[in-house]
């Protein structure tokens, strides 16, 4: 156990333990199977694995759903501030943080609770937007101007106007009665002239539509509430009988007491002195891997979670809310903010030449059973995602502080029964850019599709989400 893991398993209390390939070169029934054992031995010769399974309920989502101010906006995709807390305390951290994958800000949030100055970039408006209230300072007029509004909008009556969005997915995705309490909120919203209250109250409207609709977010995009899963397979409720059985007969005030809750949960925080700090992250609307044009200050510690290599499109996870709130307009505003990502889905293939080549990556792509690819562009999903990923890590290594870190939060993937073990790989060629690899943490393991789940029983160790750490 190296000096890393001592730390922090004190400051953690976590257990750690060291990762052994229990699984490797045994009970070899294919050759795809032992061809691939091949390939991850050689990825993972020299890189230091432990287990690390109590970190595994700081790697998501549900404990932030009940933390102030990560609670304001349900950002799935993100993970506890606890675990950046504990990387800025047992690395020391003094100087300047980076996120390239802001998320909802929760790397900023950490860095700011300590004092320090940090730096956000993200593709996604509402990211950009969740991330910029969560580090907003507030005062006790902040407080009262909340009240004041929240107090207008008490009085605020069910509008027989019409009205329209252009999002054409609305009436699938809504209760007509819920769509128009939610488009009359949102006007409602717009009149607000303070642009610091406008966007608490524009962030609580986003973040109870999800709840009052017939969707939720799941997988690679958005499932109907009223399709259940059975035994037998799917089968699907009418829409008009499923919301009947779901939602009370007011839908108006059925709205208006989730927005007005989600407010009075977001003003508790601010009353609570969580936004009273003065430091404030410099926050861009960009991709990330050229992060050095747009600011050039040294880093000590970069701590993000990329997409993952597994074809997700987070903007089609989150489509019902840029539509709905008018983040995009059309369907080319969308596409083109689907194509600006990080090439880590199909939508995201934008042309670019895939300038870094990976030999691992190049000999896995060589086993994928292309009959079973959803899509013939996979292959070139997985060069660009890597390309990207070395290209952003080149341009960390150079502006990154002499002794500072990288802490990547990633998971791996399998495409066709050929897993992509994600965390090695960038550790490998980490090393190549000049890293030193110093631990990759293995948080838990990870599920696929049931028919993969079979075929891969045998190398189930490598479906894991991971933590890698690099320090230059």
């Amino acid at each position: 156990m190296n000096n890393l893991t001592q730390q922090i398993s004190q400051i953690s209390n976590y257990k750690i333990e060291r990762f052994e390939e229990k699984t490797l070169f045994q009970n070899n029934k294919s050759s795809l199977i032992t061809e691939q054992k091949i390939i991850f031995n050689n990825i993972e010769k020299n890189l230091n694995f432990e287990y690390a399974n109590n970190l595994s309920n700081l790697v998501h989502f549900q404990l932030s759903a009940q933390t102030p101010i990560q609670r304001w906006y349900p950002y799935r995709e993100g993970y506890s501030i606890k675990l950046v807390d504990t990387f800025l305390k047992h690395l020391k951290i003094k100087g300047n943080v980076f996120d390239p994958f802001a998320g909802s800000g929760t790397t900023l949030l950490s860095a700011r609770h300590k004092n320090l100055q940090s730096f956000g970039i993200d593709v996604n408006p509402i990211s950009i937007l969740i991330s910029k209230i969560a580090n907003t300072k507030y005062n006790k007029n902040d407080i009262l101007q909340i009240a004041s509004e929240l107090s207008i909008f008490s009085n605020l009556k069910v509008s027989n106007s019409n009205l329209k969005t252009s999002f054409e997915l609305a009436g699938k995705v809504f209760n007509k009665d819920i769509l128009q309490t939610l488009l009359q909120i949102k006007e409602h919203i717009s009149r607000i002239e303070n642009k610091k209250i406008y966007n608490i109250f524009f962030v609580a409207w986003l973040s109870i539509i999800e709840e009052v609709s017939n969707v939720k977010k799941e997988g690679n995009g958005i499932k109907y509430k009223n399709r259940k899963r059975t035994s037998n397979g799917y089968f699907t409720i009418e829409k008009e009988k499923w919301e009947e059985s779901v939602f009370p007969k007011d839908k108006f005030q059925f709205v208006k007491i989730k927005f007005t809750q989600k407010i009075k949960l977001i003003s508790s925080d601010i009353k609570e002195n969580y936004g009273s700090i003065d430091k404030k992250p410099q926050i861009f609307n960009n991709n990330c891997v050229n992060f050095n044009e747009l600011f050039n200050d040294e880093i000590e510690l970069t701590f993000f979670s990329p997409p993952y290599c597994n074809s997700f499109d987070y903007f089609e996870i989150h489509k019902v809310e840029l539509w709905l709130g008018e983040f995009v307009k059309n369907k080319e505003e969308f596409r083109l903010l689907k194509n600006s990502g990080f090439r880590s889905n199909t939508n995201a293939l934008n042309g670019k030449p895939i300038n870094y080549i990976n030999g691992h990556v190049e000999n896995l792509i060589n086993l994928f059973d292309t009959k079973r690819l959803w899509n013939k562009r996979i292959p070139n999903v997985v060069r660009g995602y890597f390309d990207d990923m070395h290209s952003l890590l080149k341009n960390l290594y150079n502006q990154t502080t002499k002794s500072g870190y990288v802490g990547i939060v990633v998971g791996n993937s399998a495409y066709s029964g050929v897993i992509i073990p994600t965390d090695a790989i960038i550790a490998d060629f980490a090393r190549e850019i000049g890293f030193t690899v110093e631990n990759i943490f293995i948080t838990r393991h990870l599920t696929t599709s049931s028919q993969q789940k079979i075929e891969l029983s045998q190398l189930n160790n490598f479906l894991r989400e991971s933590i890698i750490i690099l320090k230059k």
